[in-house]
């Protein structure tokens, strides 16, 4: 006499797991775990404040301040192609002048004066990309143009 047995296709959820618990409970109990170590460390990475810019100023701006470590905020810009009339920044002329700065742009910032010859400009410095100074020692005193990204000097009205 034969005897046929039904034979049950395995399936994941009826493999043994570690003590003895079957798969489907072992692996949504690990996928629950992966899940929140994922959360814990979303929480942990948000907690974490980033670093403050330099100055304040922020990321693709030229910052130029009236006051020594970047106090008195004069002009802000993220222009990459422009110039700037200190004086309407109140950054040139006493007692007012660039004592601290920060260039968070890709592009320099060079510093002008005027020779009173109408188009005639006096080179004063440079500021290059991603340089800071907190104190200037009074260096660009005789600037009162800024010109960014190698933008010819000209008295613009920005």
């Amino acid at each position: 006499m034969t005897m046929k047995l039904q034979r049950k296709a395995a399936t994941a959820a009826s493999i043994p797991g570690p003590a003895g618990m079957t798969a489907g409970s072992w692996k949504k109990g690990a996928m629950m775990l992966a899940s929140m170590a994922l959360m814990a460390g979303g929480a942990l990475a948000t907690a974490t404040p980033a670093l403050a810019a330099t100055g304040g100023c922020a990321n693709g701006n030229l910052c130029l301040y009236a006051g020594t470590q970047f106090n008195v905020p004069g002009l802000t810009t993220g222009k990459t192609y422009e110039c700037f009339q200190l004086g309407f920044y109140r950054l040139a002329g006493n007692p007012y002048y660039i004592y601290s700065y920060v260039n968070n742009q890709p592009v320099k910032a060079d510093l002008w004066s005027s020779t009173g010859v109408p188009d005639k400009w006096r080179y004063v410095g440079t500021i290059g990309p991603g340089k800071f100074s907190s104190n200037t020692l009074k260096n660009f005193n005789d600037a009162n143009l800024v010109c960014t990204g190698g933008r010819a000097p000209y008295w613009s009205q920005a």
